[in-house]
């Protein structure tokens, strides 16, 4: 009962009535299963549909960084606070991306946020300077995966999980679905939730033929 209470709560606050097909079933996946691998197209509510479950795991004792999400891109990042800050939940979120002043996320830091989310590269060269813990860290999202490997964050991503020494969730999610999944994620035998329509599939790869 009270978690129905408590997502409706939040489901108003969004202006939202109920939510999608995708939504529910990511919730479900991300809450029972390790690791999930949602494919799901731009513009389906896909941040909603991770935002949620991590608002059930996390925990109000813990005064320190608990979900860490990755985004190729500012942006992205941007859209992913104002749905958290919208949601109305009492927890901490900040972002960290280049191009931002560092000093002003070091302080931003320094009451850790429940929930940090960043480009990999910034969020290398914060976990490089120790200016937060991760060993509260348990839930790790991999946004737009598939554009964080097109744009090369190998490295940066590889280090970043590499010092996650907690994390027992990972969820990857992409709005293609034709990944190859990269050994570092440790991403392995995940729940795949497909909800891309396979016109959607035939239609980008005309669209790349037009190009």
């Amino acid at each position: 009962m009270n978690k129905n209470h408590h997502s409706n709560n939040i489901l108003s606050n969004l202006g939202i009535e109920s939510l999608n097909e995708m939504q529910d079933a990511a919730q479900d996946a991300i809450l029972n299963d390790n690791n999930v691998l949602l494919l799901s197209p731009t513009g389906s509510g896909k941040t909603l549909a991770f935002l949620l479950p991590v608002l059930e795991l996390l925990q109000p004792e813990i005064l320190s960084v608990q979900c860490l999400i990755l985004v190729p891109s500012r942006e992205l990042g941007l859209q992913i606070e104002q749905v958290w800050k919208k949601m109305g939940t009492q927890y901490k979120v900040n972002i960290c991306y280049g191009g931002h002043s560092i000093d002003t996320e070091i302080k931003n830091l320094s009451n850790p946020p429940a929930v940090l989310i960043g480009t990999p590269g910034r969020i290398a060269d914060h976990i490089d300077r120790d200016t937060f813990r991760t060993d509260k860290i348990q839930t790790l999202i991999l946004d737009e995966f598939d554009k964080s490997l097109q744009l090369g964050f190998h490295e940066q991503m590889s280090f970043i999980i590499g010092r996650l020494p907690k994390v027992n969730k990972r969820v990857l999610v992409s709005a293609t679905s034709d990944i190859e999944i990269p050994k570092y994620t440790r991403v392995v035998n995940p729940t795949v939730l497909d909800f891309i329509p396979e016109e959607e599939e035939k239609a980008n790869l005309s669209m790349k033929m037009v190009l």
